[in-house]
């Protein structure tokens, strides 16, 4: 055994216990068996159990050769379902082999690198008991697995497998597929072996009317329908593939960008840089689209031709005196033979009707957002965001681009994210420099330090510098040991960091300036800042606790609509829930409305902008959210 081996080995009995017992107990015939149930299933040598980087399900893990688990059922069909593999970030994937028998005879071997995470392990059994076992071997030197859990069926089953990729595949982890007959939901699993691309959906009843859904955090989702299962056999669909969602793709654009936005009040300008090539430009626009709503303004523009360079071409955006508040897609039209085209920057310009005084920041780092599970939770705090009014999200220490920029693309208002110790190379393509800096407003600045700050201060120097009139400046870091002299130089009144050590809320320097730590990737914080300094960033009034937010438990703040918030319904109210000790004043929420004049109740209307197409309003209304309680908000026509 090598040294690596019995390293792993180690550290998984340090966490677990080593048994070698007699069958734990057994089941007639059923459905779904955790590989958690020891009452059911019986563990020989070292198993430990591991929902590693915040994983769906729980597994069990090991790294031993020959340990092995037993399970005596009655049916005549059995599968399993793997554990999903670590990804580049976090370690090796599961690379031992599985030898499976049934009823003392050999039946087949696994090898999970090569495997959809649900497989068949026997069917058309004789029926009665059996006892199935599957034993971990080493395979050339590698090995570990993991076993989520087992599936037995005692009537005849079919099978569905297909490959699943996409567009910048490399980041695409895995998805949620969810597979229905009618309104009856049959199965809503995490699938895809991400080294191979293999899905498997095993012991599906036969039936010709199934529908599956395909979803993937910043993909396009897939629906398919219908899908024959048919009894005894593997229906083989043909691969499918995912498109990126245009809201996280950037094309031909150099700023302002995701990571770079410009926040400006309608009147403005900003400067525009895009790969226009030697083409002739046509139009500007600035476009935002709310549920079945588009609002677009084509803006005027002025050519800097002293910034053309090559590829490049800059221009001078001027906003209308009456463009409506919210963030927008840029987009710009150019023609010139194979050039001919759009370049396109999503989320990129916030407009609004005046730059806060007193802004509120949501805050939270070291999410492990890799895959489609934890974008899942990450997409609820952008929820979360929304509905309790912050003005901007600061994110530190993410981890996968494509599935951080699907979910944060749900935020109304901008945010700034780096990439730290478990980043996905490349996270580039998606926010540009780890090192820069967005203005809202002449006051407030806020520099992403996506670096270890042992690189050096030069480039955060220039960049703050740069700001002398900005009275709060503001970092979000992926580490908070800056230099002191760094913040005392520039005066700078908050740190927010994702990765560190010490005290997660404490002042630093004679500014003072705050230091606003990740204290676990289960919270989040809401800071608030009165007369130039953080006011409150903990919660209950803690010294230093983030607001807690477990990944199994519902959002603790969270809208219902009394019916579809679709733009359909004239009448409409929404009941705004909080379990928090914490209220929130001046939150956010946003009705699509026929066109028309409303009022709301328990709310203050804080814009009204008609959409492009003369059918529809989008409302957005401020409401000041009880703590431990509900408030409903109600949208009618004026009379």
């Amino acid at each position: 055994m090598s040294p690596r081996t019995r390293s792993r080995l180690a550290i998984l009995r340090a966490i677990s216990f080593t048994v070698t017992i007699t069958l734990a107990g057994s089941t007639s015939a059923s459905d779904w068996i955790s590989a958690l149930d020891d009452q059911q299933i019986a563990r020989t040598g070292t198993w430990a159990p591991s929902r590693f980087r915040f994983a769906a399900v729980e597994s069990l893990q090991t790294v031993e050769d020959r340990a092995h688990l037993t399970l005596s059922f009655e049916g005549t069909g059995l599968s399993i379902r793997l554990g999903g593999h670590n990804v580049p970030a976090y370690g090796p994937p599961n690379l031992g082999r599985l030898v499976i028998a049934i009823d003392g005879k050999f039946a087949r071997t696994i090898r999970p690198l090569g495997t959809p995470r649900e497989v068949v392990l026997a069917e058309g059994l004789t029926e009665g008991r059996h006892r199935v076992r599957v034993t971990h071997r080493i395979n050339d030197k590698q090995f570990g697995c993991r076993i989520e859990g087992f599936r037995t069926w005692a009537t005849p089953r079919g099978h569905l497998v297909f490959r699943l990729s996409g567009e910048h595949n490399a980041f695409l982890v895995d998805a949620r597929a969810v597979l229905t007959r009618g309104k009856t939901v049959v199965r809503d699993v995490l699938v895809r072996n991400w080294l191979s691309g293999q899905c498997g959906l095993a012991g599906l009843p036969p039936g010709n009317d199934y529908s599956l859904a395909i979803q993937a955090s910043g993909w396009t989702s897939q629906a398919i329908a219908p899908i024959q299962i048919t009894a005894g056999k593997t229906h083989w669909h043909p691969p499918i593939y995912l498109q990126r969602r245009p809201e996280t793709v950037i094309h031909r654009f150099r700023f302002p960008r995701l990571n770079q936005q410009a926040i400006r009040r309608p009147g403005g300008t900003f400067r525009a840089r895009f790969l226009g090539f030697d083409t002739t430009i046509n139009a500007v626009r600035l476009t935002r689209r709310v549920g079945p709503v588009t609002i677009s303004r084509k803006v005027p523009f002025e050519e800097d031709l002293a910034a053309k360079y090559y590829y490049d071409r800059e221009v001078v955006v001027t906003l209308p005196a009456d463009m409506p508040v919210g963030l927008y897609d840029l987009s710009v039209d150019i023609t010139g033979g194979r050039r001919t085209g759009t370049c396109r920057s999503p989320r990129s310009v916030h407009v609004v009707a005046a730059f806060p005084d007193d802004p509120v920041l949501v805050t939270f780092g070291h999410l492990d957002t890799s895959a489609q599970f934890q974008a899942e939770y990450l997409q609820r705090l952008a929820d979360i965001a929304n509905l309790v009014g912050a003005d901007m999200v600061l994110s530190s220490n993410a981890c996968n681009p494509a599935y951080v920029s699907g979910s944060l693309a749900h935020l109304q208002i901008p945010y700034v994210v780096n990439f730290g110790n478990h980043q996905f190379a490349g996270h580039e393509a998606w926010y540009g420099d780890p090192v820069g800096r967005i203005d809202f407003g002449p006051r407030i600045s806020v520099l992403n330090f996506g670096h270890p700050w042992h690189t050096g201060t030069a480039r955060a120097d220039r960049l703050l510098g740069e700001r002398p009139k900005a009275t709060m400046k503001i970092v979000n870091g992926f580490e908070a040991n800056a230099p002191v002299e760094f913040f005392n130089r520039h005066q700078v009144r908050m740190i927010h960091d994702g990765h560190g050590t010490g005290t997660k809320v404490m002042d630093v320097g004679t500014t003072p300036t705050r230091r606003i730590g990740k204290s676990n990737s289960i919270s989040f914080r809401v800071v608030r800042f009165k007369e130039n300094r953080v006011q409150t960033c903990t919660y209950n009034g803690h010294e230093t606790a983030p607001v807690p937010f477990r990944r199994d438990e519902p959002s603790p703040v969270q809208a219902v609509f009394r019916v579809p918030n679709d733009g359909t319904r004239s009448e409409n109210s929404v009941t705004i829930s909080n379990r928090l000790k914490d209220d929130f004043p001046n939150g956010r929420v946003t009705f699509v409305v026929p066109s028309g004049k409303y009022t709301v109740t328990n709310a203050r209307t804080e814009s009204s902008t008609p959409g492009d197409d003369g059918r529809h309003v989008v409302l957005v209304a401020r409401v000041d959210i009880p703590a431990n309680g509900q408030v409903q908000v109600t949208i009618k026509p004026a009379k």
